[in-house]
């Protein structure tokens, strides 16, 4: 007992330092991830010059379009670092967001938050459609929703490795089973890519995004995911909406 209530203490100390630790890490690696060089500024404009692609530091308005799904918000529409050309034989954009940027009601609460979010044209306007890899409390929230017949409309394949690790939330089910071919599903399940790399049907776009700063070397691995994405896409699924 005696040797118990020494080593009490010392757990609490050593999780203390464990906490720490990882709340230091977790500072680091955002800190790290947000953080920008100007050489990282300057090879964008160098890089769309080399490439023949179109380069814009600033869109106003440009992010009202994609507005319904994260991580638009209905506040900060400008885009920054627009980049625009064409990519294995699809038009592309590639950009930085910022949410609520120049918001004087929401000055400062986020304002140092930074996304950057790809874009290929798909051959035909489509249905809505997302598909992400849902959190645990996505996921509690998508089983009460289900229950109680509220919130997004989130489907299942049926096929349990993928419903488990995806979700697809989208208004047409049809739709979303004509674009999920034993293909494109094996893709998502055994491509690495796919973790951190959600996919948005939206108009005639194909789009992906994450937290983090453009950098010059981060475009083409990028745009590789969405064009081997869509090449799973069937032929057939590109109809009028």
């Amino acid at each position: 007992m005696e040797a118990l209530e020494t080593l009490t203490p010392i757990l609490a100390i050593l999780f203390s330092a464990a906490l720490a630790g990882g709340v230091f890490y977790g500072f680091r690696y955002a800190n790290k991830r947000d953080v920008r060089s100007e050489q990282d500024q300057a090879g964008l404009v160098q890089l769309a010059q080399e490439s023949g692609w179109n380069y814009t530091a600033e869109i106003p308005g440009g992010a009202e379009r994609y507005v319904g799904a994260p991580p638009f918000r209905a506040k900060g529409h400008y885009l920054w670092d627009h980049i625009s050309g064409e990519f294995r034989g699809h038009t592309f954009s590639c950009f930085e967001y910022r949410p609520r940027d120049f918001d004087t009601e929401d000055a400062g609460t986020n304002d140092h938050r930074y996304f950057v979010a790809f874009s290929i044209t798909t051959p035909a306007p489509t249905p809505e459609m997302v598909i992400d890899r849902p959190n645990v409390l996505e996921r509690a929230e998508n089983r009460l929703n289900s229950v109680f017949g509220l919130g997004q409309n989130v489907m299942e394949l049926g096929n349990q490795e993928f419903d488990e690790a995806f979700r697809i939330i989208t208004d047409d089910e049809s739709f979303a089973r004509n674009v999920m071919t034993d293909d494109l599903v094996r893709f998502l399940l055994s491509d690495p890519r796919a973790k951190d790399a959600p996919l948005r049907f939206h108009g005639n776009e194909l789009i992906t995004w994450s937290e983090g700063r453009l950098r010059p070397d981060g475009i083409d691995p990028k745009l590789n995911y969405l064009c081997d994405a869509l090449d799973r896409v069937p032929a057939q699924t590109w109809r009028p909406v």
